[in-house]
This record gives C-alpha cells, sequence and structure tokens, in this order.
C-alpha cells in the first residue's frame, strides 16, 4: 500500500511539473501565431527578425516583460496586490491537469473532471478582482468589478451549455466522453446548440474580443492590470493565452471527439504510435479553434458592457436552459 501511494505521489507531482513546464511555451506559440496570422489579415508582414521568419519573436517578447522592473504602488496592498497574478495563472495552469491529450496522456483522469474544470476555472475571477482592488487605482478597481460582473455571468450558460453532453453521455469523466464520441459520433452533432453556447460564453470567460471588456484600452487604459509590470504583468500576460489553448481544448474534448480523428482509429496504432496519433489530432483540432478566435479579434469590434452583460443574461441563458430541456426530454423518450 505504502509503495502505491509513494507512486501515486510521484506521478502527480511528475505530471503537475509537466502541465506547468508546458504552460509557458504554449503561450509564447498562441502569442507568435497571433502576431502573424493577424498581421497576415491585415496583409503586413509581422515579425521577421527574431528568428527564422520571426518565429521566435514571442518568446523575446516574453523574456523581455520578465526582466523588467517590478513596481508596486506606494499605496497599494503588497500582499494581494502580489499574489493576485499567481492566483490567475494558476487558475489557469491547474485547470490543464483534466485535459486528455491522447489516450492516456492525462495528468489526472478524475470521474468529475468536468466539475473540476469549471470549479478551478473560475478562480481567476477571484484573481482579477483581487489585482483590482489591491492595485489602489481607480482603473484597476473598475477594470475588476467588470471582470467579476461578466466572468461570473458568463459562467452560468458556458457550464449549462455543457449539461446536455453530459446528460447523453451519462459521464463526467473527459475520457469516457471521449469513448462516448467515439462510438456514437461526436458531440457538436447532438449538441451543436450547446457547442455554440459553450464557445461564445468560453469566449467571454477567457476576456477575448469582441469580449474583452476586462481590458479596455481605450475606456479604462488595462483593467486590472494597469499598475502591474514585469513579471507579475507577465504571469497576467500568460494566463490570457494559456487560457485561450485551454478553452479550445476542452471544447475540443467535449464537442469534437478530444483526440479521435474524423475516421476511425486504426486498429495497428497503439501504445506510444497511438499516442502521438491521438496528440497530432488533439493539437491540430485545438489549434483550429485558437486561428478562429485570433481571427475573431482581427475582424470584431468590442461591444458595450450593456450589450456583453445583455448578451449572457437574455440570449444565451435562456437558450442553454432549453437545450438541457430538450436534451432531457430527447434522452428520456427515445430512451438514448
Amino acid at each position: 500500500m505504502d509503495v502505491e501511494l509513494l507512486l501515486g505521489i510521484g506521478r502527480f507531482v511528475l505530471a503537475t511539473t509537466l502541465i506547468l513546464l508546458l504552460t509557458v511555451p504554449t503561450a509564447f506559440i498562441v502569442i507568435q501565431l497571433e502576431l502573424k496570422v493577424i498581421a497576415g489579415m491585415n496583409l503586413r508582414i509581422g515579425p521577421n527578425r527574431v528568428g527564422p521568419s520571426g518565429m521566435f519573436q514571442s518568446t523575446i517578447h516574453g523574456f523581455k516583460v520578465l526582466a523588467k522592473e517590478d513596481q508596486i504602488p506606494d499605496k497599494a496592498d503588497r500582499a494581494t496586490f502580489t499574489i493576485a497574478p499567481w492566483m490567475v495563472f494558476m487558475a489557469a495552469a491547474m485547470s490543464m491537469l483534466v485535459i486528455p491529450f491522447a489516450p492516456g496522456a492525462i495528468a489526472a483522469d478524475f470521474n468529475i473532471g468536468i466539475v473540476y474544470f469549471f470549479a478551478i476555472i473560475g478562480l481567476s475571477v477571484v484573481g482579477l478582482l483581487v489585482a483590482g482592488w489591491a492595485s489602489y487605482n481607480k482603473y484597476s478597481l473598475l477594470g475588476g468589478l467588470r471582470s467579476a460582473a461578466q466572468m461570473v455571468s458568463y459562467e452560468i450558460p458556458l457550464t449549462l451549455s455543457v449539461v446536455g453532453a453530459v446528460v447523453l453521455a451519462g459521464t463526467l469523466n473527459f475520457t469516457e466522453l471521449i469513448h462516448w464520441q467515439r462510438d456514437h459520433g461526436w458531440l457538436f452533432i447532438w449538441q451543436f446548440v450547446g457547442w455554440g453556447i459553450f464557445y461564445i460564453a468560453s469566449l467571454a470567460e477567457i476576456n477575448r474580443t469582441p469580449f474583452d471588456m476586462v481590458e479596455a484600452d481605450s475606456e479604462i487604459v488595462a483593467g486590472p492590470f494597469t499598475e502591474y509590470s514585469g513579471m507579475r504583468f507577465g504571469f497576467f500576460f500568460f494566463a490570457e493565452y494559456v487560457s485561450l489553448f485551454i478553452m479550445s481544448a476542452i471544447m475540443t474534448s467535449l464537442f469534437f471527439g478530444g483526440w479521435l480523428a474524423p475516421w476511425p482509429f486504426p486498429a495497428e496504432l497503439s501504445g506510444f504510435l497511438g499516442t502521438l496519433y491521438g496528440i497530432f489530432w488533439f493539437f491540430l483540432k485545438t489549434y483550429l479553434f485558437v486561428f478562429a478566435a485570433i481571427w475573431m479579434r482581427a475582424t470584431l469590434p468590442r461591444v458595450r458592457v450593456d450589450q456583453l452583460m445583455g448578451m449572457a443574461w437574455k440570449v444565451l441563458l435562456p437558450l442553454a436552459l432549453v437545450n438541457l430541456f430538450v436534451t432531457a426530454i430527447a434522452v428520456v423518450w427515445l430512451n438514448l
């Protein structure tokens, strides 16, 4: 029993270390992709100095941010000002523990993995609100209050949009959900409305255009990040892009078959080759959704605050409830 306990602890430590090491390169890749994609859509060259075709530009930007002087305003609450970036970053990093990258390639395969994900991702709200309050700056406070209102509002339709898929598959485990999709088809076909709600709400949850009211540059400077610099600002910066990857990965797992290819998984692929095959398809689908989010940033204007809140409470929430009721009735009536 002691040996099994030690092996379990060792596996958990190794998995969490690998997840933490994966977050920063993921942020660099997404940032670089955003720089190049938006430049191409604007008919610009984009980064072309650092590395071949400018491929290391985001890495240099990241190290530049981390190397800058780290200052704390005189009237700021030092303890909460310091801990807020860690709360936001760790909320993003810890949610990666339940992402199934391939068969067997998951850090923590919880039976209630979906519940864990929504519980952990909600902690970022607290971090942003604390950052706004602790900065002793009116723009930061306004940005923190906006972030709390926006993220709490959109968490409700975001969570309800997944319940229909859970009712159909009969599980809260990500791996079992993917196995259900292997046998019955990808869930975005069964839950097209749920997927649409999830996609819109996930963009608002991670403060992406057109729902980037938390950091509305033209209105409140930089929102809750206004007084931050150096490594503390870097954690906010990385967390935003890691969250974009995570939401895309969760959407891939919930509605698009996770590591499954559009055709049946080859029987001859097993073990390490099967894992590589699954990782390839998982990352391909995930980065397609990352690309779509970047495309939206280059295309759509920012919405007003009243439009933002109205979308959550007047449109997405009723749609999510109707989708849940219809799914439940269909499951009982058709005995799915």
